[in-house]
């Protein structure tokens, strides 16, 4: 009986062990330790113009960050300055139009235009109506006295000429009473045609002409006390806005002559700077390469055995050679979905100790 205890008590006790044995020998590591590579997130920085610098504001390894106001390479751009004064000046061109299309006609010329179709309404009538009688009888006076006239000069032309034929005056004499006679005939028809007109009264060609002035005048009035159109005023703003635009767009231009830092950079170390004063660079074209300090990451290669053990989120702490007994704090933010096999420039601890950087030295 205490025989069968015992075999029992051991099998127990085995088990347990063996149990403890494996919990120990397959449990999940406290501490994982995989060898990778820093990286860095680089920046590459360009103009969308372009063209031939004019400056170079900053050099490799200064730090800079999205506070910096200043800018780091300026381009040359006389013909984009010239292009931005001129649409300036046209646009305060439009701008006034736009004013003086909204605020409409001034008093002044309403009055001016008033007194103009008032003028031409006064003509009209006074063509419509003819002459005044008065008129006509100063008219007819003067062409009595002027046939008046003409008469005694046929009368005494009559004399003279029969005087001239008995040889008794000089043909001076005579000569000059014809002068006298053909003068005063003149003077009659002329006084004769201006009776005659009084009484026909005006042209119909007259009456239609100063018609017209009277309604061209009128229209011109009432257009100017309507006042500007509203289809005008929009006419007028739709130009301003297209000019507006066109000048935002040459500053947008004009700003990207500078390079700046972008926002939302952070803060970064220049990495290299390719271009010097002189330098022709097309646009778009890459010219300053910066490495974001505060994007930093360690990519790490993990077995596939241990895929499982490394979580999203899961804390870890990072050592770096350059930095000896520093500890830097990280999490895991992203596992690849598809294996690979480990790169070489993935090295052991040895390894990298042949692994040199590039120092350049001013």
């Amino acid at each position: 009986m205490k025989r069968n205890v015992g075999i029992a008590a051991a099998v127990i006790i085995g088990v347990l062990i063996l149990g403890g044995a494996s919990y120990w020998y397959f449990r999940s590591p406290a501490e994982l330790r995989y060898p990778g590579v820093v990286e860095v997130q680089e920046v590459r920085l360009a103009s969308k113009v372009g063209g031939r610098v004019k400056s170079v504001l900053i050099h490799e390894g200064d730090l800079i960050s999205s506070s910096h106001s200043s800018p780091l390479v300026v381009f040359e751009a006389p013909e984009l300055e010239n292009q931005w004064k001129q649409m300036k000046a046209r646009l305060q061109l439009a701008e006034e139009e736009l004013k003086r299309a909204i605020a409409g006609p001034r008093g002044e010329e309403k009055a001016a235009a008033k007194a103009a179709r008032d003028a031409a309404k006064a003509r009209w009538d006074r063509i419509e109506k003819g002459w005044r009688l008065e008129e006509i009888d100063q008219a007819k006076s003067e062409y009595q006295s002027a046939q008046a006239n003409y008469d005694q000069a046929m009368k005494d032309f009559v004399r003279i000429a029969g005087l001239y034929k008995m040889q008794s005056i000089s043909r001076t004499e005579y000569d000059a009473a014809i002068a006298y006679r053909d003068r005063a005939k003149g003077l009659a028809d002329a006084a004769h045609f201006k009776l005659k007109m009084m009484e026909a009264g005006s042209r119909a060609e007259d009456k239609a002409e100063t018609r017209a002035e009277y309604e061209r005048a009128k229209a011109n009035y009432e257009l100017l006390e309507a006042g500007t159109r509203e289809e005008d005023k929009q006419i007028a703003q739709a130009k301003v806005n297209e000019l507006r635009a066109q000048v935002e767009a040459i500053e947008i231009n004009l700003e990207e002559t500078k390079l700046r830092v972008p926002p939302g950079l952070g803060r970064a170390t220049v990495e290299v700077v390719a271009v010097r004063p002189g330098d022709v660079v097309p646009a778009n074209q890459s010219i300053i390469r910066v490495l974001r300090t505060e994007d930093l990451w360690v990519k790490i290669f993990v077995p596939e055995t241990q895929y499982g053990l490394v979580t999203d989120g899961r804390r870890a702490l990072v050592t770096i050679d350059s930095h000896p007994g520093k500890l830097f704090e990280g999490k895991v933010v992203q596992r690849a979905n598809i294996s690979e096999f480990t790169p070489r420039n993935v090295q052991s601890v040895d390894e990298r100790r042949h692994q040199v950087f590039a120092v350049k030295i001013r």
